[in-house]
């Protein structure tokens, strides 16, 4: 990006990110593109070298598996992962955090364009980035997980 605008590379990574969520070219043609975009995405990682660099990677915020210590007094529900919530450490502290099923879907579909972050390094990230557009993956209709 110069001066603000963006150019044609960027433009076309994030068509095809959102589109099929991968630059690379095997899952693109698994998901029915065509030879056009297969090959613009071929170039755009050659140009970028390893795909995104971080500040253009969609950050994945999941709750630390300590959560509720750090919302307590809150006034907010409990936070109870389902079944289908796995435990995955954070790309920047390292701590265990709950990553639910459309999160790790995501993150399989497109590794290279997805950062998993507990919700605490997602904060301090996206306030590196000056901000940052939230959206929800939906999900939540899982069992709860039982209290261990």
């Amino acid at each position: 990006m110069e001066n603000g605008r963006r150019d044609a590379f960027d433009l076309a990574r994030e068509m095809l990110l959102a589109r099929y969520g991968t630059l690379d070219s095997d899952r693109l043609r698994a998901a029915g593109a065509d030879e056009v975009e297969i090959g613009a995405a071929a170039r755009i990682v050659e140009r970028d070298g390893k795909g995104l660099t971080r500040e253009e990677r969609f950050i994945l915020a999941c709750p630390p598996t300590n959560i509720n210590e750090l919302m307590a007094g809150q006034g907010l529900p409990r936070y109870v992962p389902t079944v289908d919530h796995m435990l995955r450490q954070c790309e920047d502290c390292r701590q265990d955090m709950w990553i639910g099923p459309k999160q790790r879907e995501a993150a399989s579909r497109a590794p290279d364009a997805m950062l998993a972050l507990c919700m605490t390094c997602a904060v301090v990230e996206s306030q590196k980035r000056g901000g940052a557009i939230v959206q929800n993956l939906g999900g939540g209709a899982g069992r709860p997980r039982l209290p261990s």
